[in-house]
């Protein structure tokens, strides 16, 4: 019997216009009577799934930062931060990229330098519910032993102006992710939504055949590879696709909850 069901959000839980689907509190409320414990993962902040699913607080458990922090009832379950060394280095790959701009994604806020474009600051501020705006990013991240991640912005065009530059100063340490047409992530190696999937399975005792997961984009790649029912999005990547068990229908046709409903018979 399935124990545990992770699905992300963008591209996948969430239509293309970011409606939730209608049915998601009673679908998961139905799972949680019958012992099935439903997970948000997500590339977002927590603080921001905190705002944006607050119906559904108390009956998920959160995987946010791509896999780097999990919580659930307001209690952090999981930490798995940069080290602190490393956060120079990672600010300073970037720091000559045109039109790159950098968010410090801390487990409690996300920190933007003054410095960038009003427009940027504007924009993390939509989505990252707790932000921060700093003189100096190298000077705020000293001493710090709680970022999850490092993303860096660049609109349109992350897979070509961000993504090679990154991987070539900082591939052969860390974990270089697009995790969509705006976004490249850097985290600590070895840190994923597949990751964070597994520590939840170790904390629940369950098996990863036990396991239910959906996604659409190469930041979920890892967390298809950790259960043993895996659904890619008919809207996903080719990728993804590939090495998933099956097809889900689209994140527009409802996909998620349609294939949960179906295989609880809900």
């Amino acid at each position: 019997m399935i124990k545990l069901i992770a699905t992300d959000m963008d591209g996948t839980l969430l239509t293309t216009d970011k409606r939730m689907p209608e049915d998601i509190l009673c679908v998961v409320r139905a799972l949680k009577e019958r012992g099935t414990a439903f997970v948000i993962a997500s590339g977002r902040q927590y603080a921001s799934l905190r705002r944006d699913l607050a119906e559904l607080l108390d009956d998920v458990i959160f995987i946010a930062e791509n896999g780097a922090l999990i919580v659930q009832n307001d209690r952090q379950l999981h930490i798995d931060p940069l080290p602190e060394h490393t956060l120079t280095d990672i600010l300073t790959a970037a720091k000559d990229l045109n039109g790159v701009y950098a968010v410090v994604c801390r487990a409690g806020c996300a920190l933007v330098s003054a410095d960038a474009p009003e427009s940027f600051v504007s924009s993390v501020k939509m989505y990252y519910e707790s932000t921060q705006v700093v003189p100096d990013l190298f000077a705020a991240c000293k001493g710090l032993d709680d970022v999850c991640k490092i993303a860096f912005c660049s609109m349109g065009n992350a897979a070509t102006n961000a993504l090679p530059p990154l991987e070539r100063a900082l591939g052969d340490r860390l974990a270089v992710i697009l995790s969509g047409q705006d976004w490249v992530d850097v985290m600590k190696k070895g840190v994923h939504k597949g990751s964070a999937m597994r520590m939840l399975q170790s904390i629940r005792s369950v098996s990863p055949e036990a396991c239910m997961a959906f996604g659409d984009y190469l930041n979920d790649y890892e967390l298809l590879e950790s259960v043993g029912e895996s659904y890619a999005m008919e809207n996903a990547l080719p990728e993804l696709k590939q090495i998933a068990k099956h097809i889900a229908p689209s994140n527009d046709d409802n996909g998620v909850m349609r294939v949960i409903k179906a295989h609880f018979h809900l």
